[in-house]
């Protein structure tokens, strides 16, 4: 939402700019007073002007040039002053806002707001929203729909008392939207606390369920959710309120689907029936289909049910995969640029655009993007070689590249689970079936003389496929080799997906190509 022309702000200014929530707190411009949780202060005009401006963003990145342009006028006041505004607006997250929002710093770029924006559905003098209770039910939240459905959970937008338990389950949406790491640690520790401190909350007993199975279902750090911690607080929950759409969908996700993925799509089409507009069993989901070969159904299935507004790093990555098995490049181009604006380093977004401009055969690109330790996530040196190596090989065509580059692939696969999926995918890229089916018969049946890797070690990137062996690399565009090869068929037959193709009447994107 375009609240304000891109123009200076001034303290006059500030008098037309409307009332608005962000997270638990009310900030009323015209006043510059910020009202929630933790009392209510009013604030210095700069603090209030770059407020406004980072509101204004609506979770996208802006620039300390910007912030300089838009509060200053562009005149240099050095950085302290800059620095200053925004601990005030950190302060004012912390105290006033009870965490419920919070400044990210982007290095080299600037900053970020992470907390739920609500711009309009009440006026300045709205002693409902003053209190930072009930009454949200005419709001709707941009950019966080996440974090919104957190909030229905709790009751907050249906008019019902509001969960005490829900400024604690909004912190943590936000966080684990960062998609990084120190956000799901910090999510599991907001949504722990809420449930020991409130322990008849269902939505705070559900929201932790969820978190812990999604978190288990696409990990990115060592943190481990057994089952049945997924299991206890999803009965908690469900025991308080049965019908707690949060742990439904925990209770779906959390069941591995390798080899059974026809009941897993019903367990997820049985809570996406009871809940339309669950997000993450929509996302759940979707990755579900893709894992099946139906790459094209469940991008579209993506576009119709998830907003593309969501502020969410793992959400936008998985929208880049989308348009490249649409084939709307251009738009994936443009989603992994704006992942990687918003979230530098993310290495969801950084890998969707490295496979987009491989499978698009921009190698030059994807060489450069490798060597561009900026925004390069922090990867194994093996890796990072073994990246390089693939893409130079698939651009000469040389074929001692090739083989060179196929030798290496297949001496990571041993090392790390990563390395497996990494190697499927350059795999193909280098045309190298014989290495290619060699390796899927190793990690999928677990035959051959070659040793995949089904744990990682230290240091190594994180994929939880002890429980959940990945095959959605085999349906990418990427794949095409693979997928044309006389050996394919018979591995989807010994793996169960052929069965589950008959089962559901359907024919997979790759054998509709094929045809």
């Amino acid at each position: 939402m375009d609240m304000l022309p891109s123009k200076l702000i001034t303290t006059a200014d500030l008098a037309d700019v409307p009332a608005f929530m962000l997270g638990t707190a009310k900030v009323v411009p015209a006043t510059r007073t910020v009202t929630g949780p933790g009392g209510s202060v009013q604030v210095e005009p700069r603090v209030m002007q770059v407020l406004v401006v980072l509101a204004r963003a609506e979770g996208a990145v802006v620039t300390r040039e910007e912030l300089f342009g838009r509060c200053w006028g562009g005149v240099y006041v050095g950085d302290d002053s800059l620095n200053r505004a925004v601990g005030g607006v950190r302060k004012l997250g912390a105290g006033v806002g009870a965490g419920s929002f919070c400044v990210e710093t982007v290095p080299r770029t600037g900053y970020r707001l992470e907390g739920a924006v609500v711009w309009s559905g009440f006026d300045s003098d709205d002693d409902e929203v003053e209190a930072a209770t009930p009454g949200l039910s005419r709001r709707w939240l941009i950019g966080g729909a996440v974090a919104a459905a957190g909030l229905a959970a709790a009751g907050v937008w249906r008019g019902e008392a509001p969960d005490p338990a829900a400024p604690l389950i909004e912190q943590a949406g936000v966080a684990l939207r960062s998609g990084s790491a120190e956000g799901q640690r910090r999510a599991l520790s907001l949504l722990e606390q809420a449930a020991a401190r409130y322990p008849d909350s269902a939505a705070a007993w559900g929201a932790l369920a969820l978190a812990r199975a999604r978190i288990d279902e696409h990990a990115i750090t060592r943190i481990t959710q057994p089952a049945a911690k997924v299991d206890e607080a999803a009965t908690r929950a469900l025991r308080l309120d049965p019908g707690n759409a949060d742990a439904q969908a925990a209770r779906a996700i959390v069941i591995p689907y390798y080899g059974d993925w026809l009941a897993a799509e019903q367990r997820f089409d049985g809570v996406v029936a009871a809940h339309p507009r669950h997000l993450p069993t929509h996302d759940s989901r979707g990755f579900l289909l893709g894992a099946v070969g139906r790459m094209k159904q469940s991008a579209r299935d993506r576009f119709r049910t998830m907003p593309m507004d969501v502020v969410d790093a793992d959400y936008n990555f998985r929208s880049v995969y989308c348009h490249w098995f649409l084939g709307q490049i251009a738009q994936a181009d443009q989603a992994a640029a704006r992942g990687l604006a918003l979230w530098p380093g993310h290495a969801g977004n950084w890998f969707a655009k490295l496979w987009v401009l491989a499978g698009t055969g921009r190698f030059d690109r994807a060489l450069d993007q490798i060597a561009d330790e900026r925004q390069r996530p922090k990867l194994p040196p093996p890796t990072v070689a073994t990246l390089g190596a693939a893409m130079r090989a698939a651009m000469t065509k040389d074929e001692a590249d090739t083989a060179a580059a196929t030798r290496q692939v297949m001496a990571g696969v041993s090392r790390s689970v990563a390395g497996v999926i990494n190697a499927v995918m350059l795999l193909n890229l280098l045309r190298a079936n014989d290495a290619l089916f060699a390796l899927a018969e190793a990690y999928y049946l677990e035959r051959g003389p070659v040793r995949a890797a089904m744990t990682t070690p230290p240091g190594e990137p994180l994929i939880p496929d002890q429980r959940r062996r990945k095959t959605n690399m085999m349906f990418t565009p990427l794949a095409a080799p693979m997928q044309d090869d006389d050996r394919f068929l018979p591995l989807m037959q010994a793996i169960g997906l052929a069965d589950y193709w008959r089962r559901r009447g359907i024919r997979p994107d790759f054998l509709a190509r094929r045809q």
